[in-house]
């Protein structure tokens, strides 16, 4: 069974058809500081290079890696992933913002103009995330679980694209990603106290959260999405 995955794991194959193909390689590709959720189409041989591994190596903890028992979002409906996915925006706003603020502001009083900064970085993040996620439920998500519907029967009428909101919404996670990344870089730079180590482990979790969320629409959902819209072009 391991040689058959390590020949099913080519270093040709992209880093985001490895986490499709296999979800657990997504926190492999997260401790090895490997972008899979925004530059996903590199090769995995390429995105080794770049973090310091060979191929192999990455390979062989991916292997190793346990099922994290996860539904497989490339076979369920996209209907449901978007439901899914949702829930998670719900979570996000509920819980996971609020405390990253909440630890943001524990941290204030350290030196330096780094805390000052990532208060600000955080203010647009947050106001930028919310209103990106809220257009993806209102707008986006029910447009793509209608042209599933249409791609599943023969109803006539105007058929929705997608292809052009898709874009506009990975430039996005793209830009959320980088604010999350350099808000993590400034707390780095800041005096370790216990609260900068609380804002460290926070950043953290909540970089590792928005990651695998990113994933899953920019490597799962949207090519499926297109693909049905182009299967209904087609029809």
């Amino acid at each position: 069974m391991v040689q058959e995955t390590q020949d099913v794991i080519a270093p040709e194959l992209t880093v985001a058809e490895i986490a499709r193909m296999m979800p657990q390689a997504v926190d492999v590709f997260e401790e090895a500081g490997i972008d899979y959720s925004c530059r996903g189409a590199r090769s995995l041989a390429e995105a080794a290079a770049g973090a310091g591994f060979t191929a192999a190596e990455l390979i062989a903890r991916v292997i190793e890696a346990p099922p994290d028992g996860l539904p497989d979002w490339n076979q369920k409906p996209l209907e449901e992933l978007t439901r899914f996915l949702a829930a998670d925006h719900e979570e996000t706003i509920r819980t996971t913002l609020g405390a990253l603020r909440q630890s943001i502001e524990r941290a204030a009083g350290s030196c330096g103009p780094e805390a000052k900064r990532i208060a600000i970085l955080f203010g647009t993040y947050s106001t930028a995330v919310i209103a990106h996620m809220l257009n993806e439920e209102r707008d986006l998500f029910p447009t793509i679980e209608y042209l599933e519907h249409a791609a599943n029967s023969s109803a006539g009428g105007p058929k929705p694209r997608v292809s052009q909101r898709v874009l506009r919404e990975m430039v996005e996670h793209e830009s959320f990603r980088e604010k999350l990344r350099t808000m993590r870089e400034l707390a780095w730079q800041l005096p370790a106290n216990d609260a900068v180590v609380d804002l460290r482990d926070r950043l953290r979790a909540c970089s590792h959260e928005v990651h695998q969320h990113i994933h899953l629409e920019n490597n799962v959902l949207y090519p499926r999405a297109i693909a049905l819209e182009n299967a209904v072009k087609r029809a």
